[in-house]
């Protein structure tokens, strides 16, 4: 086994690796960017595998051409990533258009036709990337979208190194383009975690807002304010259902009653049986937001009792 190998081993257990953990951070977070974050680095893992399986598999003259395009499509990948990221308009005629443009680069470059690397266009598909992170991190002056333009734009300065330079510097850089790989990696959860912050603080200054804006409404507005509030609630906490009941000091005075994910039937059986009552009573007891995820099990129930 040579060392190219067991370089193309090494990028491929880490692109596999973090294709992984991002994928199963979208299972949690349902962000529409950590998804194509982690279908790029899956294309980017099957850019490596072909040289990674050489030592044993034998690989087709062709697939150089293949690898190439999926280089391609992993770049383009990030792009529309740092797009929907930065919440920026979303390309998606282009890149398509690119995605095609470089299959038929890279069969060109392939069969000699073309004498220019596709991997040219895809370090300046890279180093659109990290403008555009650049000018996210202007915008809001964070410091961990700075370190992802700058990964981003390293990246892409070795690729160009590698064409640009002679084979032996070319080889030395090629050993290189793990670190940028994984610096990115690393930044953005640090940018997810930001964007979490970012999120959950505009959440609750808008339900502050709400809440300022409902002692001034009555009927049917009040109920659009309070539903708006739950909706807020509910994303800043991540549940996908509830309800909010809001009574008007007295125990026999008004009450008003929303709902989200929940049957029209529940909030109406809810007021009957007196556990509207019991849920705001308990909240006062207790002094905060109370959060029962799974009230089908006994423990829920049993904390209701306690």
């Amino acid at each position: 086994m040579n060392s190219d190998s067991i370089l193309a081993i090494t990028l491929l257990t880490a692109a596999a690796l973090t294709s992984g953990f991002f994928a199963y951070m979208h299972g949690l977070r349902r962000q529409a960017y950590l998804m194509l974050w982690s279908a790029g680095w899956c294309l980017l893992a099957l850019h490596y595998l072909s040289p990674a399986l050489e030592p044993w598999v034998a690989v087709a003259e062709w697939q150089s051409a293949v690898n190439e395009w999926l280089l391609a499509s992993a770049a383009l990948l990030f792009f529309s990533t740092a797009q929907v990221y930065t919440e920026t308009k979303l390309w998606i005629r282009p890149p398509i258009a690119a995605g095609a443009a470089f299959a038929v680069w890279a069969a060109a470059y392939y069969l000699g036709a073309v004498h220019v690397s596709p991997q040219f266009g895809v370090a300046v598909v890279l180093a659109g990337a990290g403008w555009v992170f650049f000018k996210e991190s202007r915008r809001r002056e964070t410091f961990a979208d700075l370190l992802l333009a700058i990964a981003f734009l390293t990246w892409s300065g070795i690729l160009l190194g590698e064409l640009l330079l002679g084979a032996r510097i070319a080889d030395s850089l090629r050993v290189l383009e793990i670190l940028p790989q994984l610096f990115a990696a690393a930044l953005m959860v640090m940018g997810l975690y930001e964007e979490e912050k970012r999120r959950i603080e505009h959440n609750m200054l808008a339900l502050s807002n709400v809440n300022l804006a409902s002692f001034h409404l009555a009927g049917v507005e009040i109920q659009k304010m309070l539903l708006q509030a739950l909706e807020r609630v509910l994303s800043v906490v991540r549940v996908p259902s509830g309800a909010l009941f809001l009574h008007h000091g007295s125990p026999d005075g008004p009450t008003s009653v929303v709902s989200v994910g929940l049957p029209e039937s529940f909030c109406g059986i809810s007021q009957q049986e007196g556990l509207d009552d019991h849920f705001v009573d308990l909240v006062l007891r207790l002094g905060g937001l109370v959060v029962f995820r799974d009230l089908g099990s006994n423990a829920s129930w049993a904390a209701l009792e306690d």
